[in-house]
């Protein structure tokens, strides 16, 4: 039986991933639709992609921060760039099926560098001596074992593709040590063309070709030494070797592509069983009728602050999908819902409070609002929240002045703290622009963290705090703020969803309901929803629901 099983599942694996790309040639008569559900094959590639994106950046992040972050002995030249690309890449199996792979290419340029340290001098051919390819090295293990690790499994085929290149100085007679073996007509490409190169410590370096070649090969050789998941890979290894026709270090460099073959075929069957049980939320969202002409929607998803605040990571397709829901879901007619990316506190304040206030008045009350926000937070000292906009002036925060990244070993000085939290909205300031404004219901949703962490629980800024335990939100407005965590505790990322937690679990209830759910039952069944599945992943995340001015007794029973 589990013979069969296991059978069953590679058979659906190789189908399943014929079809994302092309028609495969296994006749459709074998196809078992109870399986394999076509309108989801677009759905997972466009997941799938969604991922490669967001760790791209994650990579090119990490990457920037490993060079800012280098010892002196060890630093490259302010102009050189570290450039990652990944993509999904259509295959072809030797079974003559096509297959779905993931690509990751890692480069590094520079116009010039300062150090003959900082790129291989003259003739070297080891990686240590030059630092620009020991920090390629370095990043290439930190994105195959930290951040891409779930795609470079053990037992997965990998092509690794290894570049090098010298510059246009002529070789006549250099040692070879024999460091990285004794090479006998070994396969590569140089200049564009198949060639085979002979290289031994007997005959030492004669031409360009074998130069480039030996630091290809030790570029492979350091790279299996860091990476501890490339031991465990099938790997397989080409080469393309160059010469320039220009002189200069800059010309002395290397680089690393990695095509993992058939990276993500485990995750395209769970994703086909998740999206038969409608657990993704970006897709399949119930559309009603226009019949919600009295609501209006301000949507604020501020995922880029600039250094030396990092991203927010998902904000973007958390407005972008509560928008649709808005729209599709809740009735609202869609020049009723507002969305700000990136918003400024004079965006926030002119594009969406003002014009709110100027409907409330010309509909004399007769309006509901809903404010949406997904960013960065912080908290005072007495631990009242606040929301960050985005175009923060960091040049009047001495901490955050000219730095590329924020220390986080100690608390922001008291008019540091004064400094940042003035450009920023507390929470009941915001409510508190709808006094003496008339309307029906303001609802405020909140996806942000206040205790000085990101959604990915790593510390943002260390505000000193009272001892004394949060008070929470207290309202004077008719108004209903549902906020991720309280102000105390950090708001995560629901990763596989590409969702905050809390955003993810709010859209989930609006799916399953149709956008026919009150406010009690929706924030009730969010709340156990929301913990059940973040204590699970050891991220345990509680929401909070604060209520003021009249609606204490009454809120449950309104609607979005």
């Amino acid at each position: 039986m589990m013979q069969k099983l296991h059978l069953h599942r590679l058979t659906f694996i190789v189908i399943l991933l014929a079809t994302l790309i092309g028609t495969s040639n296994v006749a459709q008569g074998q196809l078992s639709e109870a399986l394999v559900n076509s309108e989801y094959r677009d759905i997972i590639l466009k997941q799938l992609q969604k991922t490669t994106m967001q760790r791209e950046r994650e990579m090119n992040s990490a990457a920037k921060d490993y060079l800012l972050a280098l010892p002196d002995n060890r630093k490259l030249y302010d102009e050189s760039k570290m450039r990652i690309k990944t993509d999904l890449v259509s295959g072809i199996t030797a079974d003559g099926l096509r297959e779905l792979n993931y690509r990751v290419a890692i480069d590094y340029s520079c116009h010039h560098f300062e150090s003959k340290t900082d790129n291989y001098a003259t003739g070297k051919y080891l990686c240590e001596e030059s630092n620009a390819t020991m920090a390629l090295v370095d990043i290439a293990a930190m994105v195959v074992d930290d951040i891409a690790s779930d795609a470079f499994k053990a037992g997965k085929q990998i092509d690794i593709l290894i570049k090098a290149s010298t510059d246009i100085t002529p070789v006549t007679k250099l040692d070879y040590r024999g460091e990285y073996g004794d090479f006998q007509y070994e396969a590569a490409r140089y200049n564009g063309e198949s060639v085979r190169i002979s290289v031994s410590p007997r005959t030492g370096i004669n031409n360009n070709a074998q130069l480039a070649f030996l630091r290809a090969q030790g570029l492979k050789k350091k790279l299996i030494e860091r990476s501890n998941l490339l031991k465990n890979t099938v790997n397989t290894f080409n080469y393309d070797t160059r010469s320039f026709s220009e002189s200069g270090p800059q010309y002395r460099d290397v680089g690393i592509e990695l095509l993992v073959h058939g990276a993500f075929d485990e995750e395209i069957v769970e994703m086909n069983e998740r999206l038969m049980d409608d657990e993704f939320v970006d897709y399949n969202i119930p559309k009603n009728k226009e019949n919600n002409s009295k609501t209006y929607a301000l949507i604020v998803a501020n995922e880029r602050y600039g250094a030396p605040l990092p991203d927010v990571p998902y904000a973007y397709n958390d407005g972008e999908v509560m928008q649709q829901y808005c729209v599709r879901t809740l009735g609202i007619p869609t020049r009723q819902v507002r969305i700000i990316e990136d918003a400024t506190l004079e965006d926030i304040k002119g594009q969406g409070i003002k014009w709110m206030r100027e409907i409330a008045a010309a509909q004399k009350g007769d309006c509901k609002f809903i404010i949406y926000f997904a960013g960065h937070g912080f908290s005072d000292y007495d631990h009242n929240p606040y929301l960050a906009p985005a175009g923060i002036d960091y040049s009047r925060i001495k901490a955050m002045k000219n730095n590329t990244e924020i220390s986080t070993g100690s608390p922001l000085t008291k008019g540091d703290t004064k400094r940042l939290l003035k450009q920023c909205i507390r929470i009941d300031t915001l409510c508190g622009w709808f006094n003496r404004v008339q309307y029906k219901s303001l609802t405020v949703i909140i996806d942000a963290s206040f205790d000085g962490n990101q959604r990915d629980g790593l510390p943002l800024v260390t505000i000193k705090h009272s001892e004394n335990k949060a008070k929470g939100l207290r309202l004077r407005n008719d108004a209903v703020v549902m906020t991720s965590a309280a102000s105390n505790k950090t708001a995560y990322a629901y990763d596989e969803q590409h969702h905050g937690f809390f955003t993810y679990f709010i859209l989930k209830e609006l799916k399953k309901s149709k956008g026919d759910i009150s406010l009690g039952e929706l924030f009730d069944k969010v709340d156990a929803e929301l913990q059940k599945e973040s204590s699970i992943q050891g991220l345990l995340q509680v929401p909070v629901i604060a209520v003021g001015g009249k609606l204490k007794d009454s809120w449950e029973g309104l609607r979005l």
